[in-house]
C-alpha cells in the first residue's frame, strides 16, 4: 500500500506529478547541468549555492508547467542565476530523455537521500550538495517564485551554518534554531544531518528531545502506510497512541482507517477519526476537504440508523421498525 493523494484533496496542493495540460515554453530555457560533480565544480568555483530540480521531462505534467510558468522567463534568471547553479536531475520513462541522464545510479542515490517522493520536486543545496529548503510547484509565475525561494533561502541559512561548524560548543547553540528547519523541511533523512539528529536526541533540552520522538513517530507512521499490504490494526493503534500528531501522511491515515473501521463496525472510532480530520489545519480552511469528510460521517450516521430500524430486538423474524 502506498500514500494515495488524498492530501491533494485536502490540501489543494499539486505537488505529485499528472500529466495536466501545459503551454509549452516559449522563451529561451536555463543553463540547466546534468552532471552531479560539475554543477558541485561550479557552484565552488563560483561561491553560489544548487538549486536542484528533480523532474520527469517528458510525463510529468506539473514539471512542465512549473518550466513553462517559472523556469524560462527571464527575469527567474536575473535574480537565481546570481545565486544558484542549476542542476536536472531527470527520472523520465521514454527512451531518448533517458539517454540524456548522465548517472541513473547518482539521481536515484540523491533522490533517495534527499526524500524525494514526487515530482517535481526543487531542493535548495549548499555546493557540497547538503540540502537546506524544499519545494515544488507553486502558482504566481517567477516573481512569487522568486520570494518563495528568498524565504526558503532565508530558513535556511540556519541550516548552513550549523553544517559549516566545527566548534562543538556553538553546535550546540545553532542546532536549537536550524533542527525545526530540518524537520521541516524534511532534511533529516540525508547523511550529513544524521548526527545532527543525534545531538538533538541525547540533548538536554527537552524542546529538541520532543522533537526528535515527533520525528521518529512520523517515520513510523509514513513506514506503516508505506507497506504492499495495510496492516489496518497497526495502523489504528499507532494514531490512538499519538493523538496530536498533524499533517498530510496523518490525513491519509486517519482517512484510510477511518473506512477500514466502518467496515468492521467500529462506527464510533470510525467517526473520532474522522473528527480528529476536521480539526487538523491542512483541512480546516478546504472547502472540499470538509465537505468530502462531513460526509463520510453522515454516512456512517445514516448506516446505523438504518441498521437500528431494520433491527429484529424480539427475534420473531420481523423488524421492528
Amino acid at each position: 500500500m502506498t500514500i494515495f493523494s488524498l492530501l491533494l484533496i485536502l490540501a489543494g496542493s499539486p505537488v505529485l506529478a499528472g500529466d495536466e495540460p501545459v503551454t509549452e515554453p516559449t522563451e529561451q530555457a536555463l543553463p540547466w547541468v546534468m552532471d552531479i560533480s560539475v554543477a558541485r565544480e561550479m557552484a565552488s568555483k563560483e561561491g553560489k549555492d544548487i538549486l536542484i530540480n528533480f523532474t520527469g521531462s517528458d510525463w510529468c505534467g506539473w514539471c512542465k508547467r512549473l518550466d513553462a510558468e517559472v523556469f524560462v522567463h527571464p527575469v527567474f534568471h536575473e535574480t537565481a542565476g546570481k545565486q544558484y547553479i542549476y542542476l536536472y536531475l531527470d527520472f523520465p520513462r521514454g527512451e531518448e530523455a533517458m539517454a540524456k541522464v548522465i548517472d541513473e545510479a547518482l539521481n536515484n542515490e540523491n533522490r533517495d537521500q534527499m526524500s524525494v517522493n514526487g515530482f517535481p520536486t526543487i531542493i535548495l543545496a549548499d555546493s557540497q550538495m547538503r540540502p537546506y529548503g524544499r519545494t515544488g510547484y507553486q502558482p504566481g509565475g517567477p516573481e512569487k517564485y522568486l520570494e518563495h525561494l528568498a524565504e526558503l533561502r532565508t530558513k535556511g541559512e540556519k541550516v548552513k551554518a550549523l553544517v559549516s561548524e566545527e566548534n562543538d560548543e556553538q553546535i550546540q547553540k545553532l542546532l536549537v534554531d536550524a533542527f525545526s528547519v530540518m524537520l521541516e523541511q524534511d532534511l533529516l533523512g540525508h547523511p550529513a544531518f544524521s548526527k545532527f539528529l543525534e545531538l538533538a536526541e541525547k540533548s538536554d533540552n527537552p524542546e529538541l528531545i520532543q522533537q526528535v520522538a515527533d520525528h521518529r513517530a512520523r517515520k513510523k507512521l509514513i513506514g506503516l502506510l508505506n507497506t504492499r499490504e495495510a496492516d489496518f490494526p497497526a495502523l489504528t493503534k499507532f494514531l490512538q497512541e499519538n493523538p496530536k500528531m498533524q499533517g498530510g501522511e496523518v490525513l491519509n491515515a486517519l482517512w484510510m482507517c477511518s473506512q477500514w473501521l466502518a467496515e468492521n463496525d467500529r462506527k464510533e472510532d470510525a467517526k473520532g477519526f474522522l473528527q480528529r480530520m476536521l480539526a487538523d489545519p491542512l483541512v480546516q480552511e478546504n472547502k472540499d476537504g470538509i465537505k468530502m469528510i462531513e460526509k463520510a460521517i453522515h454516512t456512517i450516521d445514516h448506516e446505523t440508523d438504518d441498521a437500528e430500524e431494520g433491527h429484529d430486538h424480539d427475534g420473531d423474524g420481523i423488524p421492528d421498525h
